[in-house]
């Protein structure tokens, strides 16, 4: 019900409004309290959800101080002050909404009819993906926001590949062995953390599911978990080459889904392709009969296909791709793995023991839709802390194969496929590709454009034709424009929800001199932030708790729409996304264009009575409403009254929705999509071809060491970074409560080192420091302990920030992503991931340097909450 009777948790009567959460960029169900004079005073989960089952994360609940925040934007705004810089004020001047949208329109199209690609959009609403692809429809394909880059670069396409899939999560409902790797899903961070907390909690506590934890740094969730297993960085692959090593040599494998299930079994030749007759029809070994046959012929039994050996077929020399990766793997026993990731042999051989036995090979369960499947209640979770690599491709392939080792890919208690959004209820995400192989389907949030030199795109988009896009390629283009073949230069910005400036690696002083060079730059948000500082108008956006909305983001274990609705009316001057691109569109002639656009992203075009007149302006709520409509036919009174459509997934799209298909075990499309850009790149003459980093596209991950491990051996420690479910997908600083419970918490107030490392250099806690990586720096103090890998020093995602005046938020010593490099070295050419680790140095100082001191840290916050509370001392 829309207004159920106030409970206890509201000392005030009033009503209950079911909505969404939008303080990250999952959708976990909430209910918002509205007193009766109109003021929201509480927000909870929603418990008829089956996906967060009531359940809120302290970001969620903060929603009512992100609509109650004073330095809201709260009306259209015009720059008056053309310096522009961090903490430079722009000298603000109210404007009306028409004048607000005739600069906009005007400075865009000024652009716009001179070449589209002068445009570099920054639109990051992820629930409203209407909104994200805007710039289709003035035909610019440039990317200038953080998607790709800290997030799951990488990780996308390779679900793609393996699962059909956008994302990938455990199976918490049967998994009884749980290994995260560089993760927090089900503890702190990831998919829908509130939603996946509770569901590893049951499982943990009514069966007893076993958590072992992989990562550098003694997070919330390795403190939680079963087994803690600290590693050097940016050395996971080889941990779970380690793993492979142990299941293939010591046989604890599931051969049988590997010969039925995967193309395991397909013949490779020397030149890595698969071997074929002339109707391009791939080759088998059949054991029995010792001979070559074609996978489908029909004398071929599963039992019978060959995963070992070397065979001579019509004159080529081959071996199965499961002999392929068992060669790899010969170099890869846990003792040669140790030497790279010091996590001792004997930690690795008795993990990849337990997680064979854990797996129950060869078990079968009977599921409530009849059929019966494979029980393989053991899974490898991972994300960008373990796969934000160089080699992240390759990386991604290395965990999601110790899954398909022992069979449990979308299998009962095994590793997921998640998707982003069914559009319809009875959608399915696969289909079959060539050759009986599942179809792989990397390009997630679609196909990037067509290759042409030179580049039409200012971040290279064509040059990864199976990645994702990589926005810090903007900044190495922009610097050398004649050496990439650029014949246009970027002069506008068009942002929504979106603070490229703080959230893309390389340093800020570049990324400051980028924006400078804008003509004009136009903001659309809520609250100001390092972004809105650069702003010639700002377009004010409403909140979550004063718009519309209906959509379903990557839920685990669950599918269904989220509804969101007003739970007031816009307490400012403001407007919905949808009004503010609607009447940008219509200004600039490409309204018809915008809702054929929208038409395809939000899948209206399944259902013809759905579809956008092209000639008209659509609101938040009609979108929304059609939306539902989509889903399960219900009209938005319905979804005004339950809130969301959400249920368990349903069992024949969650459990081998790919039945009497081959997965991916070899992924041959690496191949031809590196022979398919050489070609292009030779065809087209691009001077650079012979720099390009071919080698990262690779059918099987490697033990070749990522670009990192080379730097100079005085760079002596792993820098890395990190999140709790606080700070879980995107920055809230801004957001008193966050900041109040995030700075009260050591581990986002220092940089943490490991105790008997710093006392080996020669430092203490509290100690002032420079870090420093051969691309950038930044400082703070140290923080000693013994949850830190003794290679490592973390730096909290809460530390990496800059200095402005329209935001107050502390200023720290620096940011993280200065450190990191922005170029094709550090970037799989394989998917666009780019590197998120380094190597680092410190350099003792006596004190903080004056810059810091003059403009405030991080720390006096610190110091003043310990004053208060009569403790004093170091931080």
């Amino acid at each position: 019900m829309t207004n159920p009777s106030p409970t206890a948790n509201s000392i005030k009567s009033g009503r209950w409004v079911r909505s969404t959460c939008k303080m990250c960029l999952h959708s976990c169900s909430n209910m918002i309290h509205v007193t009766d004079d109109g003021i929201i005073n509480k927000i909870e989960g929603d418990p008829t959800n089956p996906s967060n089952n009531g359940k809120l994360c302290p970001k969620g609940n903060s929603a009512i101080l992100r609509h109650y925040d004073p330095r809201r934007f709260k009306e259209p705004l015009k720059r008056t002050n053309p310096e522009k810089g961090p903490g430079i004020d722009p000298k603000w001047e109210p404007i009306s909404w028409d004048e607000a949208f005739e600069i906009t329109a005007r400075e865009i199209k000024k652009s716009l009819d001179e070449d589209p690609r002068k445009i570099l959009p920054s639109l990051e609403d992820f629930q409203k993906m209407h909104i994200w692809f805007w710039p289709l429809a003035i035909g610019c394909h440039n990317f200038y926001q953080s998607g790709g880059t800290m997030c799951g670069g990488a990780y996308h396409p390779m679900n793609g590949y393996i699962h059909s899939a956008f994302g990938c999560a455990n199976d918490a409902k049967y998994c009884n062995y749980w290994i995260n790797n560089g993760t927090g899903d089900g503890f702190s961070s990831h998919l829908h953390a509130a939603a996946q907390s509770n569901w590893v909690a049951k499982a943990r506590i009514d069966r007893g599911m076993r958590v072992v934890s992989v990562e550098p740094r003694l997070s919330i969730g390795s403190a939680k978990a079963d087994e803690w297993v600290p590693i050097r960085p940016a050395t996971d692959r080889h941990f779970a080459l380690g793993m492979s090593h142990v299941l293939v040599n010591e046989g604890l494998c599931d051969f049988d889904f590997l010969r039925k299930d995967s193309n395991a079994p397909y013949l490779v030749g020397p030149d890595g392709y698969f071997v074929r007759d002339t109707e391009k029809q791939i080759y088998v070994w059949d054991s029995k009969d010792n001979c070559a046959k074609l996978w489908n012929d029909p004398t071929l039994e599963n039992d019978n296909l060959a995963l070992e050996g070397n065979y001579t077929v019509n004159g080529v020399e081959c071996r199965p791709a499961f002999q392929v990766y068992k060669d790899i793997l010969a170099e890869c026993s846990p003792e040669e793995m140790e030497k790279i990731t010091t996590v001792p042999a004997e930690t690795t051989r008795r993990i990849a023991r337990e997680f064979s036995e854990a797996a129950k090979i060869g078990q079968t369960i009977k599921i409530e839709d009849g059929r019966t499947v494979p029980l393989r209640p053991a899974a490898y979770n991972y994300y960008r802390g373990a796969q934000g690599r160089k080699l992240g491709a390759q990386t991604n392939q290395a965990f999601k194969l110790v899954n398909m080792l022992i069979g449990n890919i979308d299998t009962p208690g095994g590793h997921m496929g998640v998707t982003i959004d069914d559009g319809q209820v009875d959608n399915n995400h696969v289909e079959m590709g060539e050759c009986g192989q599942m179809l792989g389907t990397p390009h997630q949030l679609g196909h990037m454009p067509e290759f042409a030199y030179p580049t039409n795109e200012y971040h290279l988009a064509s040059h990864f034709p199976n990645g994702v896009n990589a926005p810090h390629l903007n900044l190495l283009v922009h610097e050398n424009r004649e050496y990439w073949g650029v014949e246009f230069t970027p002069d506008v910005i068009v942002n929504c929800h979106s603070n490229p400036v703080w959230s893309i690696q390389g340093p800020r002083e570049k990324w400051v001199k980028f924006l400078k060079d804008m003509r004009f730059i136009v903001c659309v948000d809520v609250v100001p932030n390092e972004m809105t500082d650069f702003a010639d108008v700002i377009l004010p956006s409403s909140d979550v708790l004063e718009t519309w909305n209906c959509t379903m983001i990557e839920p685990p274990h669950t599918e269904g729409q989220c509804f969101r609705q007003p739970a007031t009316d816009p307490i400012y001057n403001t407007k919905s996304e949808e009004e503010i691109f609607y009447e940008l569109s219509e200004r600039l002639g490409c309204l018809e264009a915008y809702n054929s656009v929208i038409n395809m992203i939000l899948g209206f075009e399944q259902k013809p009575e759905l579809q956008l007149d092209l000639d008209k302006k659509y609101t938040d709520r009609e979108i929304a409403r059609r939306k539902g409509l989509l889903w399960n036919g219900k009209d938005i009174d319905w979804y005004m009254e339950h809130g969301h459509s959400v249920t368990e997934r349903r069992l024949d799209k969650w459990y081998r929705p790919w039945e009497g298909m081959r997965l991916n075990f070899y992924i041959e499309d690496m191949l031809k999509e590196r022979d398919g850009l050489k070609a292009k790149m030779e065809a087209m003459k691009t001077p650079y071809i012979n720099d390009w980093p071919f080698d990262d596209f690779q059918p099987l991950p490697t033990a070749r060491l990522d670009t990192l491990h080379t730097l100079p051996e005085e760079y002596n420690l792993y820098a890395i970074t990190f999140k709790d479910i606080q700070l879980n997908f995107g920055e809230s600083l801004s957001n008193p409560w966050i900041r109040d419970i995030v700075f009260r918490d050591p581990v986002h107030t220092g940089l943490l080192i490991n105790t008997a490392t710093a006392a080996k250099m020669g430092f203490e806690a509290g100690d002032v420091v420079k870090v420093e990586s051969p691309y950038g720096h930044l400082y703070g103090r140290l923080q000693t302990t013994e949850g830190m890998h003794p290679d490592a020093i973390g730096v909290s995602n809460a530390l990496s920030r800059t200095k402005s005046e329209n935001t107050y938020v502390a200023m720290s010593g620096g940011h993280f992503n200065d450190m990191l490099p922005y170029d094709m070295e550090n970037t799989d050419a394989a998917s666009g991931q780019p590197e998120t680790t380094t190597k680092v140095k410190l350099t003792k100082l006596d004190d903080w340097p004056d810059f810091l001191k003059q403009g405030g840290s991080i720390y006096d916050f610190v110091d003043e909450l310990e004053t208060k509370k009569g403790k004093g001392g170091q931080h």
